[in-house]
């Protein structure tokens, strides 16, 4: 922006005048009712000051000025003319200080207000460079008009520069074209420093919403982005329970947001009462969780033979992860359940213990492993165990028994002295669903701290 105020691009002009009429509408409708009052209440100093020309001078008040403003604040509504309003409002304060310079002309010599109604134009000087919201150039070429009104009518009509210039007249006449122009340079200087702010606000203004659209239209990508990584991340899980005669599986997954960091996954063997149940969480949410997940997707499915042994296909991920994800590990077990034998062999990273529940009476299923990921020399205990009709296993992410109430209680405790042993005549679906609406109502809500992921198989 150059220091005569104009940008060098059109479109930018044009778009600052726009929002400074916008943005000054509501202050010139204030301006013009001020004047309006002030204008008329002036009236009451004419009887006084004005004795013998008071009659006249109302006429110019009330019957040409005061409708002009009037005119001017009506013209303001109008929508159609806003880009019209800077010459409106310079015509129409050119009015009121030439009205004030047409009651000098027609004032007497012998009337106070012949010497000193100058200041009325003062007056109107100070609103043509504050409230009526003239830009500079504007309110300089209106300030111009009317002080060439002035001199013109002091020295040729009023004749109130004649003779001696020492006389009265002359005098009084110097002494008011001193305060009359100075009043006019600071009022012109603070309109051209408050039009030059107003460029450089409009400026940082235009700058932060073009850094606003760009950050909206970023956060729409990355919500797409997000949404579509989302999908890809929910097409990794099973679609379906895997069917195996003398066991129902059922599952549950909900993430804190758009991408968890828990995930399971069924494993199928050419053993058709084999069936391979993984379940585990990566430290962390988001992204970089997510992606940990797609590799375990891909460990499990290359892991070959490894698979039939719970503690090998942990090893496996172990090794191959370990000095891959950076900050990050993850806990998991690995559980293969025999149909026929109705045996369960599993192995634990660092997980949460999986739960038996059998007769009213929980167990925990305890083994030795540490989180995967951090150390490839991790090793990681295989145990049995026998299960009976009607047994079942629970198993869980941490963001189930973590989460707290309003109170910060966790919700462990509650969970598994009174909780679980109370379903252990349900199904294993009723037993997955009715934990989940526990934690709603213990927590209050369901907006959770942490992923939540539920596997659990019932022997029948």
């Amino acid at each position: 922006m150059k220091r005569f105020l104009k940008f060098s691009s059109i479109s930018t002009e044009k778009a600052f005048i726009k929002d400074y009429d916008c943005r000054s509408v509501i202050v010139m409708r204030f301006g013009l009712w001020m004047a309006a009052i002030l204008y008329a209440a002036f009236g009451i100093l004419d009887y006084f000051l004005m004795p013998l020309s008071y009659w006249e001078i109302w006429a110019i008040r009330f019957v040409i000025v005061i409708p002009v403003i009037f005119l001017t604040l009506f013209l303001t509504y109008i929508n159609s003319i806003n880009m019209y309003m800077q010459a409106i409002m310079s015509f129409s304060s050119v009015m009121m200080g030439l009205g004030i310079v047409a009651m000098l002309a027609i004032s007497h010599e012998s009337e106070p207000g012949f010497r000193f109604y100058y200041a009325g134009m003062m007056l109107v000087i100070m609103a043509i460079c504050s409230i009526f919201r003239l830009r500079f150039y504007y309110a300089l070429f209106t300030s111009l008009v009317i002080i060439a009104g002035y001199e013109f009518t002091a020295i040729c009509i009023q004749k109130i520069v004649r003779g001696d210039l020492s006389g009265l007249n002359c005098r009084i006449f110097i002494n008011n074209n001193f305060f009359f122009i100075s009043s006019n340079i600071i009022g012109l200087m603070a309109s051209y420093y408050a039009e030059y702010s107003m460029r450089v606000r409009f400026v940082q203004q235009e700058e932060i919403k073009t850094r606003h659209e760009y950050l909206n239209n970023l956060l729409n990508y990355m919500k797409t982005e997000l949404e579509l990584a989302r999908q890809v991340q929910t097409r990794l899980l099973p679609d379906t329970c895997p069917y195996i005669p003398g066991m129902r599986v059922s599952s549950f997954y909900k993430p804190m947001e758009e991408l968890g960091g828990d995930f399971y996954d069924f494993i199928r063997f050419q053993e058709k009462h084999l069936v391979g149940l993984f379940i585990s969480d990566v430290s962390g949410h988001g992204m970089p969780a997510a992606l940990i997940t797609s590799m375990l997707k891909t460990l499990n499915r290359t892991a070959g033979n490894l698979r039939l042994s719970t503690s090998e296909l942990l090893n496996y991920i172990n090794v191959h992860l370990s000095g891959l994800i950076g900050d990050n590990f993850l806990t998991a077990v690995y559980a293969i359940y025999n149909s026929e034998s109705r045996v369960l062999r599993y192995s634990r990273a660092g997980h949460p213990y999986p739960v038996l529940i059998r007769n009213g009476e929980i167990r925990h299923l305890k083994s030795r492993g540490g989180i995967i990921g951090l150390d490839p020399l991790v090793k990681f205990e295989e145990v049995s165990v026998q299960l009976e009709y009607g047994d079942k296993v629970f198993f869980y992410t941490d963001g189930l028994t973590e989460e707290t109430d309003s109170a910060r209680q966790s919700f462990d405790e509650l969970f598994f002295t009174e909780i679980l042993p109370s379903m252990s005549q349900m199904t294993i679906e009723e037993v997955i669903i009715i934990s989940y609406r526990r934690l709603i109502d213990f927590h209050g809500n369901d907006k959770f701290d942490d992923d939540i992921c539920i596997l659990g198989i019932e022997v029948c």
